[in-house]
Parts: C-alpha cells; sequence; structure tokens
C-alpha cells in the first residue's frame, strides 16, 4: 500500500463514529427569511445575533 492510501486508512480508524439523525434535535429553520432579513441589513447570516437568529427558529 502507498504512502497516501496508508494514512487514509489510519484517519479512518481514528474517525468518531456518526451520529445517529435520532439524536439529532429536531427544529424547523426558516433560512430563507433569515437570509432576507440579513441581506436588508446588509450583512451576512453569521453576523446577525443570537436574538435575530433565534427568530427565524421553531
Amino acid at each position: 500500500m502507498n504512502g497516501p492510501m496508508s494514512k487514509y486508512n489510519k484517519s479512518l480508524q481514528n474517525m468518531a463514529d456518526p451520529i445517529p439523525l435520532s439524536k439529532c434535535p429536531s427544529i424547523k429553520m426558516d433560512l430563507s427569511g433569515m437570509l432576507k432579513y440579513a441581506k436588508s441589513k446588509g450583512i451576512q447570516p453569521f453576523d446577525l445575533s443570537e436574538q435575530e437568529k433565534k427568530q427565524f427558529i421553531k
């Protein structure tokens, strides 16, 4: 086996298990509304405050 493939297999062994969907929280987000809101303020959605982001999460 060559070097890159060996490193890849080693990284797979050290990788954490995937998180099952059943353990993920169930939320609904109005992403298009958040994007429009951020655009109207002239900023990126990432720059919105936590309070502003919470308006779009149900």
